[in-house]
């Protein structure tokens, strides 16, 4: 089977304007941040897979994917979503059959630490 989150990175830190707010802050497989990150460092996005399916030829996985943009305040991590959600939805590669957006990103709080982050969903099909 393909490394469907290695795909999807590499298909993100190759769209100029996401990379131009958010750097190397993509982080697959993850639920939030890695240790050492704070929103003062700069917008971050991290995704994992959260389920999904396959074709009935087992050509195709589409999974369901599971984003979390980051930023200093509300406004910095909406700015994230938006270059997320443009960078991916309807997207399409040599890696990315279709990229569709499953519903728009919800503004929300880690209870913990308190930093602010947009939720969002993404379907992305791709062969295997």
């Amino acid at each position: 089977m393909i490394d469907v989150q290695a795909r999807i990175r590499n298909y993100l830190l190759a769209d100029v304007a996401l990379v131009a707010l958010v750097g190397a802050r993509i982080y697959a497989g993850r639920a939030e941040p890695p240790p050492g990150y704070k929103p003062g460092d700069g917008a971050a996005l991290v995704f994992k897979v959260r389920g999904g399916g396959l074709d009935y030829e087992d050509a195709l996985l589409i999974p369901s994917v599971q984003f979390k943009c980051y930023g200093e305040d509300e406004v910095s991590a909406w700015m994230c979503y938006c270059a997320l959600h443009d960078a991916l939805h309807d997207g399409r590669s040599a890696q990315i059959l279709h990229a569709e957006a499953e519903t728009l990103g919800q503004p929300l709080e880690e209870p913990q630490t308190e930093w602010r982050y947009v939720l969002a969903h993404f379907t992305i099909m791709m062969r295997t």
